[in-house]
């Protein structure tokens, strides 16, 4: 019981997100990102960019709803290179752990160690 409440206290979100972070981002609004706000840009046989997984908005700071509808949105992802679901994992497991660390959840707590 004790580590299922520790798996559901490191998904939750950070208490007290205003709804303004949780709101739904419009496609306009995801175009005007800068590359740096999705986990994976891909650039197609045709030069083209495809951006996955946005989760940081126009300042550069991390969005935690978007950041936990990237990680449960990973494998529904069309990826060009196989090898680019593993590389916006880390990016985004990164980003995770950071809003983990910062609500005060110990290392030793989130791997069971007391």
């Amino acid at each position: 019981m004790r580590r299922a409440l520790v798996v559901l206290a490191i998904l939750a979100l950070p208490a007290g997100v205003p709804p303004a972070l949780g709101e739904t981002w419009s496609e306009a609004r995801i175009a005007r990102l800068p590359d740096s706000a999705f986990a994976v840009v891909e650039v197609a046989a045709d030069g083209r960019k495809v951006r996955h997984l946005p989760h940081h908005d126009e300042t550069g700071a991390v969005d935690p709803a978007h950041l936990r509808a990237a990680l449960s949105r990973l494998g529904q992802v069309r990826w060009l290179d196989p090898a680019s679901e593993a590389v916006a994992r880390r990016h985004l497991e990164g980003h995770r752990r950071a809003l983990t660390d910062r609500r005060g959840i110990s290392h030793h707590a989130r791997s069971g160690v007391s």
